[in-house]
């Protein structure tokens, strides 16, 4: 039997002998299996280990014809700033930590694109988790003040 173990192996040319590719499915299975653990443990959702976030999401548009505002520059304003651009569609998803939020879980987003009026939403009481209906509609309307004008939702 150790004589068979030695001998070497003709299904795997790199291998240069049996045990070798026994070691090697053993490591391969223990992989494997613990992946198959880590995904039934949070089926349908990635596995995050790191501090918590907030996550805001939603989509901007043109107050008037309701058409999304393509690459609208979205930033958001807590103890750090973070600014990221609406895709092609109006939509954006932008996550941050929650120890960034300024005191009472406020946060200030803001939206700025080309032919509009910078607009803002003030956020409060926000917590860890997803935000996804974070919308903010913007008119082309003149303003007559260099302050950002509030987004409206589309209940509004």
């Amino acid at each position: 039997m150790t004589g068979e173990r030695n001998t070497p192996c003709k299904c795997l040319p790199f291998m240069r002998t049996e045990s070798d590719l026994a070691s090697t499915m053993r490591r391969l299975l223990s992989v494997c299996g613990f992946a198959v653990i880590m995904a039934a443990c949070a089926p349908g959702s990635p596995v995050y280990f790191g501090p918590p976030i907030v996550t805001l999401g939603g989509r901007v548009a043109d107050l008037e014809t309701a058409q999304p505002l393509a690459y609208v520059e979205v930033c958001v304003f807590t103890s750090d700033t973070l600014c990221i651009q609406a895709d092609k569609g109006g939509s954006y998803r932008v996550a941050f930590l929650v120890s960034n939020l300024l005191e009472g879980g406020r946060a200030d987003v803001r939206f700025r694109g080309a032919g509009y009026p910078t607009a803002h939403l003030e956020l409060a009481d926000l917590v860890e988790g997803t935000y996804p209906d974070t919308h903010c509609l913007i008119s082309r309307r003149v303003t007559l003040s260099r302050a950002p004008v509030t987004c409206l939702s589309p209940n509004e």
